[in-house]
């Protein structure tokens, strides 16, 4: 016996009267709530499978839940419980419910005894009852044991899951190409085009294998990014034209609010995704964050000034001239009424005051790219 697995034997003596091939319910439900992984892999038995995998898939599979309890130095209880759903082959079955003392994350695991009461099967449950959990744990996260096709153990490889598994291995190669890099909005657009018609084949509730399942939520951050870097341009576009307006004049601020109001709303996610909570400040955007790609700041920097922009003066304008719920006699707080109701341009039509009949006064004189046609511009030149 080598010194490591002495090791392991003393410990397992230390739990109490566990003998190294005691593989009964109460010795691996104490490794489990122990969060103990070197002795759940000495008592599993590594010729059987469980939840379909081997045993050395399921305990990473245990490796990540137990990793997510970790990072708050959480501790678990153990509850008794049973598989509740009436359609499944598994009803009734007991099981165990694992539940963080501090946290109230918690996950389940059904578990399976043979005719000499050892175990032989460990797999989670989506429809598990448990008392604890309906009196105290309603709020918790539920951390599932999720096992993809390409895991288990007799899992057959076709020629489409061939496909599946290589196109999606080779896009996120592609991308590990700007591994803690900076990748320009370029780059970005160039890799999401070419693996555009993959992706768009995909569908979020029917991804079946690992490699699938990780391009698929790469793509799909990157490419809610690149929603962002597309709005970088009418930003820009309207971040010049407010920096030409004479701001105190409150008629040129309606009109401009509600020319862009569309943007705001576009925008809305910006800033609790790449804005810090705590600081305010406008925090590294992340691509991918296990490969530490980002996008340079400068690539949003007029989404970020225009949202700070329309921050500054629309909820203070919107409340001034919004027209109250009990005003509007066939006002219904449903669908494209209540839409129209939080506009802040319908809120100025229901008192007869029309964005596109304002006309801008800008600050830039005889420079003004609007000279011709604001009504300052005229003035100035004296049309009347």
């Amino acid at each position: 016996m080598t010194p490591e697995q002495q090791k392991l034997l003393q410990h397992l003596h230390q739990m109490g009267d566990v003998q190294i091939f005691n593989r009964k319910k109460e010795s691996i439900v104490k490794a489990i709530a122990d969060m103990d992984l070197k002795t759940l892999q000495l008592i599993l038995d590594e010729n059987l499978t469980y939840q379909d995998v081997t045993k050395e898939i399921f305990l990473g599979k245990l490796k990540e839940i137990f990793d997510e309890f970790n990072k708050t130095k959480d501790t678990l209880s153990a509850h008794s419980g049973k598989c509740n759903s009436k359609e499944c082959s598994n009803h009734s079955k007991n099981g165990v419910l694992f539940c963080g003392k501090n946290s109230g994350k918690h996950f389940n695991l059904i578990i399976e005894e043979d005719d000499n009461e050892k175990v032989r099967d460990l797999y989670y449950c989506s429809d598990f009852k448990c008392n604890f959990e309906d009196k105290v744990n309603r709020k918790g996260k539920n951390l599932q044991v999720y096992i993809y096709e390409d895991e288990k153990a007799d899992f057959k490889h076709t020629s489409h899951y061939k496909y599946i598994n290589t196109t999606s291995l080779k896009a996120i190669a592609d991308l590990t190409n700007f591994k803690d890099k900076t990748i320009s909005k370029n780059e970005l657009f160039a890799w999401l085009q070419a693996y555009f018609d993959f992706y768009s084949s995909m569908s979020l509730f029917k991804l079946r294998y690992k490699n699938e399942h990780k391009f698929y939520h790469i793509y799909d951050r990157a490419n809610s990014l690149k929603k962002y870097l597309v709005l970088e341009e009418d930003c820009a576009q309207a971040i010049r034209l407010y920096d030409t307006l004479i701001d105190y004049i409150e008629m040129n601020l309606l009109k401009w609010l509600g020319e862009h109001e569309h943007l705001k709303s576009e925008l809305i996610l910006l800033s609790p995704q790449f804005v810090d909570e705590n600081t305010q400040i406008f925090k590294k955007v992340i691509v991918n964050e296990d490969l530490k790609i980002a996008i340079d700041l400068d690539e949003l920097k007029n989404c970020v000034r225009f949202q700070e922009a329309i921050d500054r003066h629309y909820d203070v304008l919107f409340d001034k001239y919004k027209i109250a719920v009990e005003q509007k006699e066939d006002f219904t707080p449903f669908g494209d009424a209540m839409d129209k109701h939080i506009s802040l341009k319908y809120q100025l039509e229901q008192r007869n005051i029309f964005v596109n009949q304002i006309t801008y006064k800008t600050k830039l004189g005889r420079n003004s790219f609007l000279y011709d046609t604001d009504s300052f511009g005229k003035l100035e030149k004296g049309v009347q």
